[in-house]
């Protein structure tokens, strides 16, 4: 071959593709040429070109042929077979019987299918048929031996080919092995250890096959027996000096030599002996790390310190003595922190390239093992010991039984029954329950027992903390408590900052191990079909090159288990998935826990009986929904301090256990925070607001009752407190005597309706906490959910911990519901005086009187000297005169919002707008079902039904003037949030209606709206009471409409 005798592999290889392309080619032409020989001899002509020639073809009648380019020219015996005579063959063959029966019998040539159709049918169509699919399968048959002929040429050549391309890779292999020894031999011999090691990599890469092509018998020889010696030698050599530095920088603590000589193990295949020794070296700079013991007396070396420019010797003892004696007095968050980020700073600075260059053989891994190791040993001693000599267990014992008793005091759930008799429990209901007394005298502004001073109010709150269920003498004071779980809050962030950071090291070094093993794997992989391929090439079987994807059961099933293999060797544990560094901190999380609960119920019992003595300071103006009117809804709304303290100590319990990191702590903690607002703080402020309630009662509270003159037995009781007996109703009984009130008495009036106002303030105080610690609970859930959000990664842990403070939406419901509830009892109370009101008003409760009056109460006006006499009772029977004197006289429906505003206005303007609105609602409703109980007693003209319509519209805008809520400001929502003047607005369209065809049409489109409650039965008695229809006439058409109705 031609291509052998270049010198250059490039030039061979371009000589090698020329000479097989031109090889190919004489191929085909000799292809061609067999393939048109016969064709060419039946027709007796000759073509120039084997691949292009013209053929004459048969026509369909057997006429002349036409010519044609064909690659293939049909057979003569399908153009022009005569069909064959069957008794000239017969006589043939007996001739030839008879004429050869001395000579040996001759084998018949085998009749084909197709001549035997063509001895039957020689015209039929499916005879030609035949016949050119058996020259078309003798073409395709010569086709497949000249083909095969052709690729075992060209599989010969590809073969040569290879063995040029083996012996060039031979040739480089050995040329690289003697560079690399000559190489790592003058590296060895500078001490240049690192460029030694590189060139023993590489050598051992190209005798291993590393990189790709394992080194050939045939290569080790081209290189030489003596490069391979000095190669093993240098080798042999290279190793012993490497460790032996290595173990004197292990022992000396050497981190500039370790980091030189790490990286060199890994290429000299020394990587269990590095893992070995860089753990003694860890091991030894750990414990000294983390040593906590310090000699109290071991003198200072000025000289071993560290010097800083402008600093004295003595300045620096001074420093190092200091340092010492923090030292000795280190606290137990302070060592934790020591070992932890002793642990922490050797993996950040040691493990990537530990990972690096001992990875191969699990260096990172045992190197995480150790550090967690040697740092959960030492922490789990000093906590265990902490928890000893604190007395955690019998503490947090002692706090859940103290917590308790808190607890079942504030909500009704004590497990001592006491009798009704018992003093000493009295005392403990009055100091740590409602103090009612107490609460009462602050609110009307008479003290503690009498006695307003500052230091009286003092005295009593400190002696009612002294009993405080036995917390300062089983757990300790707030402050102390207090400080100590800020110290183990500080413990349990330490040791889940650790713990965090370990795991994290955990997963990127299992990531590491991962891509190590998939790298392998691809690498196995590649050699492997590398070597099946080479094996292929080698082996000329034609079932190896007919099936190269078909692998046996054998191989497959060899091949399921390395990846078994493999999976298991992945599946390795650097740490459990529960330490003893985790069971020590979910033990202190759980204690942690109680004695939070019973720090918060602590200082709630603290803050409950601030509010059971209170003083100008308990009362704050509100923080929510605040209106700037002057005279406007809450505009002089108050609160207590109370919520502000609870709130603040639950949010501070909560926020410190969130600080903690360990998410069941923080759980446990919401949790909690959950428990005491729902059930506790829910239960006291419930109380208060029925307190409140009372306090407020019409005629026996604050609020004046039936010929009060606007005030209550309350404020009566201190007016008699501060003038003496002789002051009773100071307005009233003036009035009545008919006599003038001094100045004295004037002064003394005036400081009785103030104190009124602010008792009415305080006691809606209590109404208004409710809804400031709803909306103060609303933020609350929101600032917990962020700061899980920043400070918890994202896990099955993290969503039940929201899951917990999401809790607080139920509490938030809780109060909602509770305020709702406490408004409703207000209403209930003030609704007695409000039927008072409007009964006065129109006159049901009156009796007849010779005092000039029109019909709503207002004189009547003197004509000609002449007075008439008129009832007080409420009629809207009116002519034209009774009409005209009502639009210009005071109607009763004016008197009656003006007392309405005289009795609700002290508590509008000291509820929140919310709380406000409801009671303006709920007292629309107590007077709209009075109001429509009266009209249904009266006759009605239509003249009186106009005059009905417009005292509703006057109750509707008295309303609305006095609604906070722009929603509430329109006719139709208010009469949707309020039914009763609803019906009293249906009435009121129902009564003036022009006839009764009118009330029929009004009765069919309200109802198809929606807006119409008033039954066919309260509509007949309604319409019956108007003068100028017929009752005979309303049956009738109602009962019409009823049936049309339905």
């Amino acid at each position: 071959v031609d291509s052998l005798k270049c010198k250059s592999p490039h030039d061979a290889l371009l000589a090698l593709a020329n000479e097989s392309e031109q090889l190919a080619a004489k191929l085909a032409e000799e292809l061609a040429s067999s393939l048109s020989g016969g064709a060419n001899g039946n027709n007796g002509t000759s073509s120039k070109s084997p691949l292009k020639r013209k053929s004459k073809l048969p026509s369909e009648g057997g006429g002349d042929g036409k010519e044609n380019i064909l690659p293939i020219p049909l057979p003569k015996s399908l153009r022009d077979a005569p069909p064959p005579q069957s008794s000239s063959i017969d006589n043939n063959d007996d001739d030839a019987d008879s004429t050869n029966e001395n000579e040996p019998l001759k084998t018949p040539s085998k009749e084909t299918p197709s001549r035997t159709l063509h001895k039957s049918a020689p015209s039929h169509p499916l005879t030609h048929a035949t016949l050119a699919t058996e020259s078309i399968l003798s073409s395709l048959s010569k086709i497949a031996s000249g083909g095969s002929a052709a690729s075992s040429e060209m599989r010969t050549l590809e073969h040569q080919r290879q063995q040029l391309d083996a012996e060039a890779i031979d040739l480089e292999h050995a040329l690289s092995i003697r560079e690399g020894c000559v190489r790592g031999g003058d590296s060895l011999m500078g001490r240049r250890y690192a460029d030694a090691a590189r060139a023993v990599a590489d050598v051992n890469s190209i005798l291993d096959g590393k990189d790709g092509l394992k080194a050939t018998d045939r290569a080790k020889e081209l290189a030489g027996s003596d490069a391979l010696n000095a190669h093993a030698k240098a080798t042999e050599v290279l190793k012993r000096a490497i460790g032996e530095r290595y173990e004197l920088a292990v022992q000396n603590g050497d981190v500039a030599g370790l980091s030189e000589l790490t990286p060199l193990l890994g290429m000299l295949g020394m990587a269990e002996l590095g893992v070995k020794l860089y753990l003694q070296y860890s091991q030894s700079v750990l414990c000294q790390g983390m040593n906590l013991e310090v000699q109290p007396d071991a003198p200072i070396d000025v000289s071993n310190l560290p010097q800083e420019e402008g600093m004295s010797r003595a300045a620096m003892r001074r420093r190092a003595m200091e340092q010492q004696r923090q030292q000795q007095n280190m606290s137990v968050p302070l060592k934790l922190a020591k070992i932890y980020n002793t642990a922490v700073t050797h993996l950040r600075h040691h493990l990537p390239m530990v990972a690096y260059a001992l990875g191969e053989a699990d260096g990172d891994a045992a190197l995480v093992q150790l550090v967690h190791v040697e740092a959960e040993k030492r922490a789990v001693d000093i906590l265990r010991e902490y928890m000893g000599e604190r007395e955690l267990g019998r503490t947090v014992r002692r706090a859940e039984i103290v917590a308790g008793k808190m607890e079942g005091r504030y909500t009704g759930m004590s497990g001592n029954s006491a009798t009704a008799g018992n003093s000493h429990d009295e005392m403990d209901n009055r100091l740590f329950g409602m103090d009612e007394q107490n609460i009462t005298n602050v609110i009307m502004g008479l003290g503690i027992a009498g006695d307003s001073t500052t230091d009286n109010v003092v005295s009593r709150r400190n002696a009612a903390q002294r009993e405080d269920c036995g917390f300062t003498i089983e757990v300790g004071n707030l402050s102390d408590v207090d400080a100590a779980l800020e110290e183990w809050a500080l413990v349990m962030q330490h040791t889940e900052s650790y713990e965090r950071f370990i795991r994290h090291a955990v997963r990127e070094v299992i990531k590491a191990r991962k891509l190590r093993k998939e790298q392998k794997r691809e690498e196995k992989r590649r050699l492997k079909e590398m070597e099946e391929a080479n094996n292929n090439r080698d082996n000329d079987s034609p079932a190896l090159l007919g099936s190269p994807g078909v692998s046996s059961p054998r191989s497959s099933k060899k091949k399921t288990l390395e990846q078994e293999e493999d999976l298991e060797e992945d599946r390795i544990e650097i740490l459990p998935p529960h330490t003893a560094l985790n069971e020590v901190a979910a033990e202190i999380g759980g204690y942690y826990s109680s004695l939070e609960r019973c720090l918060l119920l602590a200082g709630m019992q603290r803050a409950f009986i601030h509010a059971n003595f209170p003083d100008e300071s308990t009362f704050t103006p509100v923080a929510i929904g605040n209106n700037h009117h002057h005279n406007g809804a809450g505009s002089h709304a108050l609160q207590t301090n109370l919520v502000d303290e609870c709130l603040f100590a639950a949010r501070r319990s909560t926020m410190r256990a969130f600080a903690t990191g360990h998410t069941g702590t923080a759980s446990a903690a919401a949790n909690v925070c959950v428990d005491v607002l729902g059930r506790v703080l829910l239960d006291v402020l419930i109380r208060r607001a029925e307190l409140g309630a009372s306090l407020v009662k019409p005629g026996e509270g604050l609020l004046g009752g039936q010929g009060s003159d606007g005030l209550g037995q309350s404020a009566l009781s201190f007016a008699k407190s501060t003038a003496g007996k002789g002051f009773r109703g100071v307005q009233g009984a003036a009035a009545r005597a008919g006599a003038k009130v001094g100045d004295a008495n004037e002064e003394t009036a005036e400081e009785l309706r103030q104190r009124t106002l602010l008792g009415v303030a305080r006691a809606a105080a209590n109404f208004n906490d409710l809804e400031v610690v709803a909306d103060y609970t609303k933020r609350l859930e929101g600032n917990f959910l962020k700061e899980i959000d920043a400070g918890y990664p994202r896990g099955h842990d993290t969503e039940q911990l929201r899951m917990c403070v999401k809790g607080l939406g139920g509490v938030v419901e809780s109060f909602s519901q509770a305020s709702s509830r406490s408004v409703e009892e207000l209403i209930s109370m003030v609704l007695p005086r409000v039927r008072q009101i409007v009964n006065d008003a129109v006159g049901q409760d009156a009796v007849s009187t010779s005092a000039a009056s029109n019909f709503l109460g207002s004189p009547v006006l003197t004509v000609g000297g002449n007075t008439t006499v008129a009832s007080t009772v409420l009629d809207y029977n009116l002519d034209d005169a009774a009409f005209e004197l009502s639009q210009i006289s005071e109607g009763y429906i004016g008197r009656m919002c003006s007392s309405l505003d005289e009795l609700i206005e002290p508590l509008r303007v000291h509820l929140v707008p919310k709380l406000s609105d409801n009671l303006v609602i709920g007292i629309l409703g107590g007077v709209s079902k009075r109001l429509e109980a009266a009209i249904r007693k009266s006759k009605f003209t239509p003249l009186g039904a106009i005059c009905l319509d417009s005292d509703i519209r006057y109750l509707m805008n008295f309303t609305k003037d006095r609604i906070d809520s722009p929603e509430l400001k329109s006719n139709v929502t208010l009469c949707k949030v309020c039914p009763p003047l609803a019906r009293l607005n249906q009435i009121t369209l129902l009564m003036n209606v022009d006839d009764l065809e009118d009330a029929l049409d009004l009765i069919s489109v309200s109802k198809r709206k929606g807006s119409w409650d008033l039954k066919l039965d309260d509509a007949k008695i309604l319409l019956s009471l108007r003068v100028d229809f017929e009752g005979s006439k309303v049956n009738d058409l109602l009962v019409t409409g009823d049936d049309d109705t339905k």
